[in-house]
C-alpha cells in the first residue's frame, strides 16, 4: 500500500472516528451525520436532516460488512486500512454509498438549494466538520474542478469518490492539496 493511500485511509477513519475510542461503530456515523447537520444549520427533524442520517447509516453498514473482521459491531483502525487496502472500495456497494452520502451531505451544505455552494460556504461548513482551515480551504479548492468558485453536486459526489476510489501516489493529502 502506497503511503498516500495509508495516509487516506488512517485520516478518514480518524474523521469517522468520532469519539476517538479507536474503532468505528454505528454510534460513530450517528455523530458525524449529527455534526454535519448542525454544522449545516439544518433543524434536526428535516427532510435532509434524516435523509443524511440514513445515509450515513447505510454506509456504516457496508463498511461494517465488509471491514468488521471479528464481527463484534466495531471496526478498528487496523481493521478499516485492511478492508480499504483490500478492495472494499472496489465494490458497488461502498461507491454507491459513498456517493449518496455525499450527495446528503450536499443538501444540507447547499443551504439555498441551489445546486452549487460557494468555496466559502464549503471551507466553513468543513472546518465545521473537523478539519483544521488550511486543509478545509485546500479542500473546497480541490472540489472546486471547473475552477469557477463554486461546487455543484456533481463535483462534490466525484471528489469524494475519487478521494476513496482513486489513490494517485504522487498526491500526499487529504482530498488533493498539502497535508
Amino acid at each position: 500500500m502506497s503511503d498516500n493511500a495509508a495516509f487516506r485511509y488512517g485520516r478518514t477513519f480518524d474523521l469517522f472516528d468520532v469519539d476517538h475510542s479507536g474503532s468505528i461503530e454505528s454510534s460513530d456515523l450517528a455523530a458525524l451525520a449529527g455534526g454535519v447537520v448542525r454544522a449545516g444549520n439544518v433543524p434536526v427533524d428535516s427532510a435532509k436532516s434524516q435523509a443524511l442520517h440514513a445515509a450515513y447509516q447505510r454506509f456504516w453498514e457496508v463498511v461494517a460488512h465488509y471491514a468488521d473482521a471479528d464481527y463484534d459491531g466495531r471496526v478498528t483502525r487496523e481493521e478499516f486500512i485492511n478492508a480499504m487496502s483490500s478492495g472494499m472500495s472496489d465494490g458497488s456497494l461502498f461507491t454507491e454509498s459513498i456517493a449518496d452520502a455525499a450527495g446528503a451531505e450536499f443538501a444540507v451544505i447547499d443551504t439555498d438549494d441551489d445546486g452549487r455552494i460557494d468555496l466559502a460556504e464549503l471551507q466553513t461548513f468543513l472546518e465545521n466538520a473537523g478539519l483544521v482551515p488550511d486543509e478545509a480551504r485546500q479542500a473546497a479548492a480541490d472540489m472546486d474542478a471547473d475552477g469557477n468558485g463554486s461546487i455543484s453536486t456533481e463535483e462534490y459526489r466525484r471528489a469524494w469518490l475519487k478521494f476513496y476510489l482513486e489513490i494517485d501516489p504522487e498526491t500526499k493529502s487529504f482530498l488533493g492539496g498539502p497535508y
